[in-house]
């Protein structure tokens, strides 16, 4: 995973941020059960639906942060009595993006070219690099009637892992729920959905995808707000940060 460093000053100072002129394009689609149950083994998560959410979000205009692109996969899951989108894939095209996620909330994030453009009902939208290339689009329907099935998406269960600067082992690990919807006021068409996933020069991780099926979308557009975690459980936690905590309780 690529990631920002952790340092201080922090990079960016500040967390919240957010957009009054934001939008996404975004695909629920079935996949491979089996493929899917082998990809949540080595993961906290439990399996609830052979689906996933394929978003790109881009804000056109930004408070906090420089105006970015990304999106990435989302696999509906539970933990413990938790049910929500396991953001499994994450792609970002700026460092302000990237610092964002990782070490606050447990983003696995990478760089990436991501683009998003809407003309009359068609809205399409990609996420590029080497080793990952996805396409969506949406046709938005012309009238309205077009229900998607309840697949979770919200709130992001995300996985915080923080390494050892001694040891090949962990330092922190924590499960994070962040629900930037419960903020976010954006109005929503719903239509056809298509995605497209090509083969890289690298190879693809996202190669898993290529037999997803698209069973509809939805473009959205308005005001898009961050949002802080919650720890839903901290699952491990290292012998340098247990031996910091008590040398700072002495």
């Amino acid at each position: 995973m690529n990631n920002i460093p952790i340092h201080a000053p922090l990079f960016p100072p500040s967390l919240e941020y957010g957009s009054d002129d934001a939008e996404s394009v975004s695909v629920l689609v079935e996949v491979d059960e089996g493929a899917l149950r082998d990809f949540l083994k080595p993961t906290p998560f439990a399996f609830v639906s052979a689906h996933a959410w394929i978003e790109v979000v881009k804000l056109n205009s930004a408070f906090g942060v420089e105006p970015f692109c990304g999106g990435g996969v989302i696999v509906p899951a539970r933990f413990r009595d938790t049910i929500g989108g396991y953001y499994a894939f994450c792609y970002i095209d700026t460092d302000d993006a990237l610092a964002l996620g990782r070490e606050p909330f447990g983003y696995p994030k990478k760089y990436a070219v991501g683009t998003l453009q809407k003309t009359g009902r068609a809205a399409t939208a990609a996420m590029i690099r080497k080793d990952a290339h996805v396409e969506v689009a949406v046709i938005a329907d012309p009238a309205p009637g077009r229900k998607l099935p309840q697949v979770a998406r919200y709130p992001h269960l995300l996985l915080q892992v923080l390494p050892s600067a001694e040891t090949p082992a962990v330092l922190l690990k924590r499960v994070i729920a962040r629900d930037t919807a419960a903020g976010s006021r954006m109005t929503v068409e719903l239509g056809e959905g298509a995605i497209t996933v090509r083969d890289g020069p690298a190879g693809n991780e996202l190669a898993w995808l290529k037999a997803a099926k698209a069973i509809g979308g939805a473009y959205a557009r308005g005001a898009f707000r961050g949002a802080l975690g919650k720890v839903l459980a901290t699952l491990e936690v290292g012998a340098e940060l247990r031996s910091a905590t008590a040398f700072a309780a002495e």
